[in-house]
């Protein structure tokens, strides 16, 4: 949706840029912003309407750029506490700020929840020619070991999308710069035993879209086009040496062990050095070869990556990440400056010793006969 022209560019208390969508509350300082939404501001925190443009919050510890897709009230703070990083002894209370991530996944353009990666169907209902799909997922807050008493707080977040009569969904997407089709319909306090604890108030939520590092269909790059000698120059320094095909048909993204990402595989010996003589009259009879430039890949076995991956999972949720695993492996890579990844033993699931992954098709160039 379009940022009304009055709309103010920058936070009059502090001067920090403000998002778009007509903010409540500046992400900075907190302080209130008036103009498109005058009426909003003086409303209390939880009178606010759910899905209308309100105040963002934004998590410091993420290192990497976030996008908040709202929630069941829009929130006057600065900052909330995301899943392990409350460090206090006593509970949080009502008039604490508690973020939860529900089961996204990055997709060209947005995000999507899907029925088997965290959603579960609800339900269908007819509404005119069209169907509306309804999902859930439960999600829960947690504090640091040993703080806040031990208490868990349990959530059931809700969606819907729509569909066509005869049509079918299962999940639903969104846009990056659209509120999430999504809300709070269940909530309630549990004790370290895991007995629920019903009379306990409950504190303030705020829904908020995982960290998206910016990935392949996040990026509008494409491999250069090269011929032989330029792309070997064009390749130096790189760690992934030689000669590659794409483990799919296409330069599209995939959804790889690591995340997002573009999987090569090495061409054999016989084809490095070009196409024989009636590989170019059958024109195209042999796959596209490419040269891949990864300066500081993560490099592992492959049968070893599930072992390391429950290592980052637990890493990013002691600094309040409670990501998809997927999604922790992308926001760790990205941490420690990887820029691609090599699998070696990578027979059992590749048919070849060696693979690469790369993030960007920028990293890519095809080489022309």
């Amino acid at each position: 949706m379009a940022e009304p022209a009055h709309a103010p560019k920058f936070c009059p208390n502090c001067g920090s840029a403000l998002p778009p969508g007509g903010p409540r509350f500046c992400i900075v300082c907190g302080h209130a912003v008036h103009g498109a939404a005058d009426e909003d501001v003086a409303a209390p925190p939880d009178e606010a309407a759910p899905g209308r443009p309100g105040a963002t919050v934004r998590l410091s510890n993420a290192r990497v750029a976030q996008q908040v897709i709202g929630g069941t009230v829009k929130l006057p703070v600065s900052g909330a506490v995301p899943p392990g990083l409350w460090v206090r002894d006593e509970p949080p209370g009502p008039e604490d700020v508690l973020a939860i991530y529900p089961p996204l996944r990055p997709v060209s353009g947005g995000w999507s929840g899907l029925i088997g990666r965290g959603w579960r169907p609800a339900g269908s209902a007819a509404h005119g020619t069209k169907m509306v799909f309804h999902f859930q997922a439960e999600v829960a807050w947690f504090p640091a070991d040993g703080c806040g008493a031990g208490l868990r707080l349990l959530t059931t977040v809700a969606a819907s999308s729509h569909a066509w009569e005869g049509k079918a969904r299962r999940g639903f997407r969104f846009g990056l710069r659209r509120d999430g089709p999504m809300q709070i319909t269940t909530a309630h306090w549990q004790d370290a035993a895991g007995r629920p604890l019903p009379d306990r108030p409950l504190p303030q939520i705020q829904i908020m879209a995982p960290p998206r590092v910016p990935r392949v269909a996040d990026l509008a790059d494409a491999p250069a086009l090269l011929v032989a000698p330029e792309a070997t120059l064009w390749a130096q320094g790189s760690q992934a040496l030689g000669t590659y095909r794409l483990y799919r048909d296409q330069v599209m993204q995939e959804h790889t062990p690591v995340g997002r990402g573009i999987t090569l595989v090495p061409l054999r010996e016989g084809r490095e050095q070009g196409r024989p003589w009636w590989g170019k009259l059958l024109g195209g009879a042999l796959p596209a070869r490419y040269r891949a430039r990864v300066v500081h890949p993560f490099v592992c076995v492959l049968a070893d990556w599930d072992e390391r991956l429950r290592a980052i999972c637990a890493e990013a949720r002691g600094l309040g990440l409670d990501l998809d695993p997927a999604l922790a492996a992308e926001w760790w890579l990205d941490r420690q400056g990887h820029d691609g990844v090599i699998f070696t033993a990578a027979q059992a699931h590749y048919h070849a010793e060696r693979v690469v992954i790369v993030f960007r098709r920028s990293q890519l160039a095809r080489i022309q006969d």
